[in-house]
């Protein structure tokens, strides 16, 4: 897989190729109240003012990844800008719905297309401002195609060196700088609902895409979100995941790795290591569009391991 390709890429071939069964029973997989359901996504409550996007890209790829609307006395942010245009709109139209007022804030957890890609739309209610990082920004304009330069322009900044906060008004987004699965990750995090939206550097039910991955940093992260003692992660894809859920992806995460340590051990490249390898017991229901995202998962390990 070229470097260039993003998240959505990859799951639109995944769609194609995973059984209605295992669409069904991925999309069913509910932890709080819905409070808006369509064919690409629904809308968990989790808590008073915060709702959850859980997309059901198997299905329908409006909307591709997760996202969220966190709703404060003065402000309302809606956590990513999606896959499309039509997408974005709808999760704006959400929140209007849902808060009883307009999105304020558009908040990104990184770069990649299907996070970004309804950019345009996300930024055309009026007094609507757009935060990223000056890495989101950077690499959403000269790695995405159609990016949409001009609201990339204008985005309020945010710290990538050192934590810091956006006040909605009685309720705040604590925002983590990151990395692992990008050079630009964030997670947003509310402390008092033990809750954080993690962006990419977790999924949930889906074998994650390692494209433009730091596997050690990316290990290392999810530890660390591990260690926050949330009880609640809003995945980049897939259902809502817990503690346990997070520990089931660690270990995997610790499975890829033995697997690259041990092709290179035998000889072995990475295509044929991807080809041979297998999910470990009780995640073989993920799903993922080929083996080749094995290969890339494990190559990306080798080549860190190799240096």
């Amino acid at each position: 897989m070229g470097r260039s390709l993003s998240c959505a890429a990859h799951l639109g071939l995944m769609a194609a190729a995973s059984p209605l069964w295992m669409r069904d029973r991925w999309a069913s997989q509910t932890r709080f109240p819905v409070d808006a359901s369509e064919p690409w996504g629904r809308l968990e409550r989790i808590a008073d003012g915060i709702w959850a996007l859980v997309s059901t890209p198997l299905k329908d790829r409006t909307t591709l990844c997760n996202g969220g609307i966190v709703a404060g006395r003065a402000g309302v942010a809606v956590i990513e800008s999606l896959a499309t245009d039509a997408g974005s709109s709808w999760l704006s139209a959400q929140a209007q719905r849902l808060a009883g007022r307009p999105a304020t804030h558009v908040v990104l957890t990184h770069f990649h297309s299907d996070h970004t890609g309804g950019l345009r739309a996300a930024a055309a209610g009026r007094d609507v401002q757009v935060f990223a990082t000056g890495v989101t920004r950077d690499l959403a304009a000269e790695r995405n195609r159609g990016a949409a330069l001009d609201v990339l322009e204008s985005v309020v900044l945010l710290d990538s060196d050192r934590p810091s906060e956006i006040d909605l008004g009685g309720r705040s987004l604590r925002v983590v700088p990151r990395g692992g699965h990008t050079d630009s990750d964030v997670t947003f995090e509310i402390p008092e609902e033990s809750l954080v939206f993690s962006g990419d550097l977790v999924w949930n039910g889906m074998f994650p895409n390692y494209v433009d991955a730091q596997p050690s940093r990316l290990s290392r992260e999810v530890r660390v979100l591990r260690a926050t003692g949330a009880t609640t992660y809003v995945p980049g894809h897939g259902p809502l995941a817990d503690a346990s859920a997070l520990d089931a992806y660690i270990g995997l995460l610790d499975h890829v790795e033995e697997a690259a340590r041990d092709a290179i051990q035998r000889g072995m490249t990475a295509a044929e290591a991807g080809a041979a390898y297998r999910l470990p017991s009780g995640l073989e229901s993920w799903t993922l569009f080929s083996p080749g995202y094995f290969a890339q998962a494990i190559g990306a390990w080798m080549q860190e391991l190799s240096v």
